[in-house]
């Protein structure tokens, strides 16, 4: 009984805390200025897997710099907790270190899983007189993306994009690979390219281009071609180089600049100020990106560019619009503090930024399982998620191996990173899976 009245008495401080700090986060990054009227709309999926689902957002929108730090942490706690778990159930030493490694394994796979399935996050509502747009993303013709241009179409129309460019490393063959029956209307031809002094900048068109025409230039000769050809040329991420002075590319005629990116969120305040004053002072448009690259299907931003009448989305650019960086914000601090505590901190988060609703359904999720560790033998819930998830990783693999085909002697992610881990998890869920005998 005093099991069921901490349970309620967490669900009682859960509420609690949501009525007094709950905060939608949602703000225009080129200001700062909270957006209260801008609604995010939830996929009705995330009712039916909100343990999961909440768990992949924060993931997917965590600041890359505490990654290691966060999973540690999450990696420490998950087998310190089930040490204790199998002290209280006086497991045997063998039966103990069985289950530490499935609670160990089992968090890998979960955050392998966060990475490969196509879980659509939030897509933006109530946005009128505006187009919606990505300038930044890239599909399996770029060497370290792991996804095809169908899914590239599905993710950008899942989040409530009106128009994205196809932004390639150094190539523009994915650009072509979109479906006949899709057409180009809304999506755009570009390429990330690298330049001579080591950096990448992103060259945008409203009509396909020829990508030898650019190759082995420095940035300034590839913004005057750029623009002798009508095309548009943007700084992404310019806070991974910090070169060229930003001043120096203002003076070479850059048509404006990355102020978010969700591949490279890692951005201090300090940078992203004088980003922001830079395209101020010289009447340039900001951007936020996705810089998709497939890994993982939720993102957090969405750049918003004034309409007019019947003009595209590059017209509008041309004309160095005003736009809007709308960022749902979940980062948090990055104290050292907060990743000691990581798994408890992403609960404090996950009830100060949430609807009411999800967080209902959290704890329904949690009861369940709660309530199935007390029905069910340790032993078969071990043994069957064990071979439940040798068999998906199978498919994955599969999956990949198949989608390799389209882009065999270009991508380096699948071969390299993606296949390996992949077998590797099968393996691993196969030997936990034979250990797993009658006597735990």
């Amino acid at each position: 009984m005093k099991r069921i009245y901490t349970f309620i008495f967490i669900i009682i401080i859960s509420v609690v805390l949501n009525i007094i700090f709950y905060s939608s986060n949602i703000i225009d990054v080129a200001t700062g200025e909270r957006l209260n009227n801008v609604i995010l709309q939830w996929p009705v999926l995330r009712f039916f897997t909100e343990p999961f689902y909440a768990f992949a957002y924060y993931i997917l929108t965590m600041e890359r710099t505490g990654y290691v730090f966060a999973l540690a942490s999450w990696l420490v706690w998950l087998v310190l907790g089930t040490i204790l778990f199998c002290r209280y159930k006086n497991f045997k030493l063998k039966n103990t270190i069985v289950l530490c490694c499935f609670s160990f394994f089992f968090f890998v796979s979960l955050c392998c899983t966060v990475v490969i399935l196509p879980v659509i996050g939030p897509k933006i509502a109530n946005i009128h007189g505006y187009k919606i747009a990505d300038i930044h993303s890239h599909t399996i013709s770029s060497r370290d993306n792991i996804s095809s241009m169908v899914s590239s179409i599905n993710f950008h129309k899942g989040h409530g994009f009106t128009d994205y460019f196809v932004t390639e490393h150094d190539n523009t063959k994915g650009y072509k690979t979109i479906p006949v029956d899709v057409g180009t209307d809304h999506i755009f031809p570009g390429i990330q390219i690298r330049t001579k002094e080591g950096v990448s900048i992103l060259l945008l068109s409203d009509t396909y281009f020829d990508y030898e025409d650019f190759k082995e230039k420095s940035i300034k000769e590839m913004i005057d071609l750029s623009h002798s050809k009508g095309m548009l040329v943007v700084m992404p991420h310019w806070w991974k180089w910090h070169r060229p002075d930003l001043q120096q590319l203002v003076d070479w005629g850059i048509d404006g600049f990355e102020i978010y990116n969700c591949g490279y969120r890692y951005i201090s305040d300090q940078t992203r100020q004088e980003l922001i004053n830079i395209c101020n002072k010289n009447n340039l448009p900001m951007f936020g990106t996705t810089d998709w690259h497939g890994l993982g299907y939720m993102m957090n931003v969405w750049t918003l560019i004034p309409s007019k009448g019947n003009k595209t989305v590059f017209e509008l650019m041309k004309e160095k619009p005003k736009t809007k960086i709308v960022v749902h914000d979940v980062k948090g601090n990055q104290s050292t503090l907060r990743y000691i505590f990581e798994p408890f901190y992403f609960v404090y988060l996950y009830v100060t930024t949430t609807n009411l609703n999800y967080i209902m359904v959290f704890y329904m999720f949690i009861l369940v399982f709660i309530g199935l560790l007390y029905k069910v033998p340790v032993i078969k819930i071990v043994r069957i998620a064990s071979l439940f998830l040798a068999c998906f990783f199978s498919v994955c693999l599969l999956h990949f191996v198949c989608l390799l085909r389209y882009s065999f002697y270009n991508n380096v992610m699948i071969p390299e990173t993606i296949i390996p881990t992949a077998a590797s998890l099968i393996l691993i869920w196969l030997i936990i899976w034979g250990f797993c005998d009658k006597n735990i």
